[in-house]
């Protein structure tokens, strides 16, 4: 399923998500969108969409007592009469995929996309998530340029910051991974005696030994640490 949506998403003219207007193209329009200058058509066109998906689509039942946690993935059309017709829809659950072609047939007649000032048909790919959410984005105003580069430089001089923020002490993974211990005698020699001692609970005569199983009796961070701040002297 993963394989075919993605080649579904790579065979689709024009996703809906992020699709970029050019001089020629005109999305579908809903009644509620016809206000918006053309560059804020596309994004009121896919909140217009997910805002009846959140408010119609009906998980199944079997689908939710199963806890589901994925997508639906739907391919559909806006014809030149502005009809909306599902072509496809992927999920796990066939009952998703039902859900998601009747949600879609409620969707009302608009305003056909234009292609160069002509009615064309567009198709779009679309993913609804499950358990259900609201996807519906905030519609914002373009940019002019001079506020795109205000905004780049501004994010310039806060990126070295942002950067701080983000770091976390490292921590060595390795000493308590399933990693096997080096098979040396200096090595063993180190751990030897921890993990023999009365009540260690650790007889076994498999090795080389795991880093995971020895350092219950034996730390090797702290005696890194130590060997360290021997040699720093």
């Amino acid at each position: 399923m993963k394989k075919f949506t993605l080649l579904l998403l790579l065979l689709t003219p024009y996703i809906a998500i992020s699709q970029e207007l050019n001089s020629y193209d005109k999305p579908p329009v809903f009644s509620d969108c016809e206000a918006m200058d053309i560059e804020g058509l596309q994004n009121c066109f896919n909140n217009k969409i997910y805002s009846h998906i959140f408010n119609t689509f009906k998980v199944p039942e079997n689908v939710t007592e199963e806890n589901y946690n994925g997508e639906v993935v739907v391919l559909f059309e806006v014809n030149k009469e502005g009809e909306f017709s599902v072509i496809y829809a992927d999920a796990m659950y066939d009952e998703l995929k039902d859900e998601a072609t009747r949600v879609f047939s409620e969707l009302p007649k608009i305003k056909p996309g234009t292609y160069n000032g002509k009615p064309a048909y567009k198709q779009y790919s679309m993913s609804i998530m499950i358990p259900l959410v609201n996807q519906t984005t905030t519609i914002t105003k373009s940019l002019t340029q001079e506020e795109k580069d205000a905004a780049i430089e501004e994010a310039v001089k806060i990126e070295y910051d942002s950067v701080n923020v983000g770091l976390v002490p490292y921590t060595n993974k390795e000493f308590t991974s399933q990693l096997n211990i080096p098979f040396t005698h200096s090595m063993y020699a180190k751990f030897d005696r921890n993990i023999n001692l009365v009540g260690a609970n650790s007889h076994t005569a498999s090795k080389p030994y795991l880093y995971e199983d020895v350092s219950k009796y034996y730390d090797f961070q702290s005696r890194l640490i130590l060997l360290v701040k021997l040699l720093c002297k």
